[in-house]
């Protein structure tokens, strides 16, 4: 059987080296990358050719809980898990790790957890804790509409699949005006400067 592969991201040297410790005394898990800051995850994503977990810290720069928007970037480009590393279990924080799309988080005090979690998420990749932690996402990406009106969201709608203003316009048999107006009050409403802002505000729960 071919081990679960994992890359762990953390700025910590010594929580880096700890962690190659009791990933390396394991059979069944390999760590086939290492980075510092969301970049250098990014990167790794891009350049490995099999992921199956990340490990990211929740605070990779100081304490501006940056790894969470890099679990935010890396689930939206791939198919892998990602667990959070964390000293903290303040409840806010860990409910936005979830929002970014973290499939569980580790307290760091429990490291010697890790591997028993990792194999749980890796062999049961659908079990119900995912499935809620799916419905949450979605809910609060909901969220982000609640205050449009029908009209409004039929708008926003369209915008987020990738239609022009003209094509719009066309297929809610609009005018130019009428739709100008609807645009800005979207944006108002969600306190955004543009349609692509608005579309990632959704689509990270708020995060963003």
């Amino acid at each position: 059987m071919n081990p679960i592969r994992v890359v762990l991201i953390e700025d910590d040297i010594d929580w880096l080296n700890i962690m190659e410790t009791i990933i390396g005394n394991e059979d069944d898990i390999v760590l086939v990358g290492c980075g510092t800051t969301k970049e250098e995850a990014i990167n790794l994503s891009n350049a490995l050719d099999h992921i199956d977990i990340f490990l990211v810290d929740i605070n990779l720069t100081d304490n501006n809980l940056d790894g969470i928007y890099t679990a935010l970037e890396l689930k939206s480009s791939g198919d892998w898990k990602v667990l959070m590393l964390t000293s903290m279990s303040d409840e806010d924080i860990i409910q936005k790790s979830f929002i970014a799309g973290a499939t569980d988080y580790i307290l760091k005090k429990d490291v010697h957890k890790i591997p028993h979690i990792i194999r749980s998420i890796y062999h049961e990749p659908s079990n119900p804790v995912e499935v809620i932690l799916q419905d949450y996402r979605r809910m609060k990406s909901e969220e982000q509409l609640k205050d449009l009106t029908n009209a409004e969201r039929e708008v926003y709608k369209l915008i987020e699949q990738g239609h022009s203003r003209r094509d719009i316009q066309k297929k809610l048999m609009k005018s130019d005006n009428t739709l100008k107006n609807q645009i800005k009050n979207i944006l108002k409403k969600m306190s955004v400067s543009n349609s692509k802002e608005a579309i990632r505000k959704v689509k990270s729960g708020g995060l963003w």
